[in-house]
């Protein structure tokens, strides 16, 4: 056992130390080395032999009774606490575990409290092969009550919060000019440097402080909302008289619906599609136009079949439109207005392809000639659309139209839809977009609403700094992170990081030669794909370089920034999508990151085969480089493990080491591969939770599918990554957790991660949308698909019960 020794060995090597130390520095002998080791019943007759009649012999006769008496004491107090240790250890439940040491450093008894405070008052009597979410988070859940704004709160939400209050003290508090945390201290930047990260800070700060600022809000109201209203309005225009005979949509209106189209994609505000750019996934080098189908604004088509929902949405509806739709001729017919624009999204919702459809690349990728678009769907002009949105040197040829055959059922649909309901679809679809820059009582009810939908009260409403809070980070993110970075970040977290990373490499690909369904010719070209999975660290380096002031005022230059909010919000969103827009026509930037630095999140993209962990994520409880290693690598390696096994899902397994969308995989592996995740998709459709009536809504194994095989390999891929590490460099053990063994623990903190709670209404929200399965079945679901798991805790049966990494 390399590296550290053994508790024992430690203890007396220390007592050896302290012994000659002591005696040395209290008795000074000349001759303490000569002295031979003696019995002490021997030296008690020498000293007895001795003259007494010389002062000098009884002086020195006294000293070492003195000495004989102090052994003797020190013996017996030896002795006695040996027997009283094994007294003690008899008594216990486990046997004492003297392979370790004990960390007692702040931050291990901070780590092991968190965790006992977690964990359930009654773990030791719980069974963990069946029950290890109880297990590990029922005293989670009853020490934590879900915030009054929040839908549900966790592990992750606490380290959020941890996060924004620190980001909250940057925004609140003057430059940081005299910081000395890390290398990118103002104080090691050449002066012009200095000063211009000081005027970032301060355009973040001013952005903030427009938002915060609820007196002006209030004081404008709803009137900078109403003019963006009346712009739509004059766009695609309506009659007054329009509104009675409800006059169709006709050809000679298609212009002028896809200039409303148009105007509204420039203020990023999605209609009947969802259109962006992105990379092409067959030649991820090259940016091309994307379209996905959009078109209802309830969370998912399930809520249109609520009958209840749907009433109190149109109820809604009709308040907020009686307000501020543009004309009286309007407002008065809000009524049959609302219900209209309901009755339209729900034929939408009706023709949208499931959402396990529309992650899935084989069935939504599908190109097209831009000119055609238009004829696919000759009502909604995308093609006009496109060529707008597009920068004024790039023309595009192509984009990649998901389910075309939904543009053109919503073409024939909305060609079959009074005018008078179109205007209001595209004016209600700003207003939900924007409704957030304004504070006024006209769209009070849609934020009620949006609190029943999410289960929380009507009347909630988040602190103005939360909100003001997040604004900045969507919009001046970049900068925001490079203060966070300067204040939660080190060199030594992101080197660990690497290294988790990098061993979680090594091990995937371990285990892609020992799988015997996999074909070795897939196996080679495999373990090429892993090598060259770009692993994104902490923050970003290239663009924008956070880490370089120049670049990120150039990369936010043309972004203008005043004391007014809804002007910088609309600047902002406006920003935004000629960002999106003018990288057509360039090469695909795989410096970008899609999440700021502050994220506790992490992602895997599949056309840039690519990694990406914010240092959000890199944070205690999660993370640390001053933890064991079964800390880290249980939570924060199995999410590295999760998002690199994200390359071999039922998604990411069609992208090769470069990112194409390919068909790269022999027929024989791609049949034994389908048989193995047919065996998630049935384990998990088994998971349930309350449904809205009271019975059983089962959780959809085809939409999780991609989630819960990267949930299995990355806690296999993990484990395995821990075990090299601590075979080299064994653990210490936490305080008051010696119940469990260092294996036992690295899935402690694994579940840890998932501990939450969850309102009923959101729980059924993301069984509709989110690819992820609830949390408890995450915990649940992966601990029975890990044969490491089952063995730690000697479960009865060691085989997983589903397993592809």
């Amino acid at each position: 056992m390399a590296g550290l020794p053994q508790p024992a060995q430690a203890a007396v090597g220390k007592e050896d130390e302290r012994t000659p130390l002591l005696s040395h520095t209290n008795k000074p002998q000349a001759n303490a080395t000569a002295e031979p080791v003696r019995d002490n019943v021997a030296y008690v007759a020498e000293i007895d032999a001795l003259d007494e009649s010389d002062d000098e012999t009884r002086s020195l006769r006294r000293r070492r009774w003195i000495s004989l008496v102090a052994s003797i004491l020190i013996l017996f107090f030896f002795v006695a606490y040996l027997i009283l240790s094994g007294v003690l250890a008899r008594g216990r439940d486990t046997p004492p575990k003297m392979d370790t040491s004990i960390c007692m450093t702040p931050t291990c008894i901070h780590a092991a409290s968190e965790i006992l405070y977690n964990l359930s008052p009654d773990y030791k009597n719980i069974d963990p092969c069946n029950q290890f979410d109880t297990l590990v988070c029922d005293g989670f859940k009853a020490r934590h009550d879900i915030p009054e704004d929040r839908s549900s709160y966790s592990t992750a939400s606490i380290m959020s919060d941890n996060g924004r209050t620190t980001l909250r003290h940057i925004l609140e508090s003057p430059y940081p000019g005299d910081s000395k945390h890390s290398s990118f201290s103002p104080m090691r930047l050449q002066r012009l440097a200095a000063s211009t990260d000081e005027g970032n800070f301060l355009t973040m700060q001013e952005s903030y402080n427009a938002c915060m600022d609820e007196a002006t809000l209030k004081s404008i109201g709803v009137n900078p909302l109403a003019e963006l209203i009346s712009k739509v309005a004059q766009s695609f225009p309506v009659g007054d008289e329009a509104y009675d005979t409800e006059e169709l949509v006709q050809p000679e209106d298609y212009a002028k619906l896809s200039d409303t189209i148009l105007l509204l994609e420039q203020l990023e505000v999605t209609s009947f599609e969802s259109l962006y750019t992105g990379a092409d996934d067959k030649d991820p080098d090259v940016v091309i136009v994307q379209a996905m189908p959009a078109g209802y604004n309830l969370p998912s088509p399930e809520y249109y079949e609520d009958d209840d929902t749907v009433k109190k949405y149109q109820a809604m509806l009709e308040q907020v439109l009686s307000s501020l739709l543009p004309t009286a001729a309007a407002k008065k017919d809000a009524t049959k207005l609302a219900q209209s624009v309901v009755e339209l999204e729900k034929k939408i919702a009706a023709l949208t392809p499931p959402p396990e459809d529309r992650q899935d690349v084989t069935k939504y990728y599908n190109i097209v000639e831009v000119a055609k678009v238009g004829q696919v769907g000759p009502a909604l002009g995308l093609d006009k659309v496109v060529r707008g949105l597009a920068p004024a040197d790039h023309i595009p040829d192509t984009m990649l139209l998901a389910f075309p055959e939904f543009l053109g059922n919503v073409s024939q649909i909305v060609s079959n839809t009074p005018k008078s309901t179109i205007q209001t679809f595209l004016i209600w679809n700003l207003i939900v977009s924007y409704s957030s820059y304004v504070e006024a009582t006209e769209v009070e009810p849609l934020n009620r609403f949006n609190n029943i939908l999410a289960g929380r009260d009507p009347e909630t409403k988040s602190e103005r700094w939360k909100t003001c809070l997040s604004y900045v980070d969507g919009t001046l993110g970049w900068i925001l992170s490079r203060f966070y970075i300067e204040a939660t970040f080190s060199e030594a977290a992101k080197n660990y990081g690497d290294q988790i990373i990098l061993d979680i490499k090594q091990q995937f690909t371990t285990r892609l030669s020992d799988l015997d369904w996999m074909d070795d010719s897939v196996k080679k070209l495999a373990a090429n794909k892993v090598h060259n999975i770009d692993q994104k660290i902490g923050y970003p380096t290239k663009s924008p370089n956070i880490m370089n002031p120049d670049a990120l005022r150039d990369y936010y230059k043309g972004l203008v920034i005043t004391n007014s909010f809804f002007n910088n919000s609309l600047s902002s969103n406006k920003f935004s999508a000629n960002q999106t827009w003018s990288a057509l026509g360039k090469p695909v930037d795989r410096g970008e990151w899609g999440m700021q630095a502050d994220i506790v999140n992490a992602y895997y993209n599949p056309a840039g085969n690519e990694i990406v962990f914010p240092a959000g994520i890199m944070q205690f409880p999660v993370f640390s480089v001053d933890l064991p290693g079964y800390v880290s690598y249980g939570a924060f390696a199995s999410v590295a493990g999760h998002e690199l096994s994200h390359a071999f899902d039922n998604s990411g397994r069609h992208y090769d080491e470069n990112g194409n969308y390919t068909d790269w995989w022999t027929n024989r592996t791609v049949e034994e591969f389908d048989k193995r995740a047919s065996c998630f998709v049935n384990q998990y459709n088994n998971f349930t939770i309350e449904g809205n009536n009271g019975q059983p809504l089962h959780v959809n194994g085809r939409l999780t599918l991609g989630e819960n095989i990267a949930d299995a390999g990355g806690v296999s891929a993990a484990f395995a990554a821990w075990k090299k590490r601590d075979a080299d460099s064994p653990d210490q053990s936490l305080p008051g957790l010696d119940y469990f063994s260092h294996e036992q623990l690295f899935f402690v903190f694994y579940a840890n991660w998932w501990c939450n709670k969850i309102r009923k209404e959101q729980a059924i929200n993301y069984i509709y949308i989110d690819p992820h399965s609830p949390a408890f079945a995450r915990i649940l679901g992966t601990t029975a698909n890990s044969r490491a798991f089952r063995e730690s805790f000697n479960c009865p049966v060691k085989e997983p019960t589903c397993e592809l990494w």
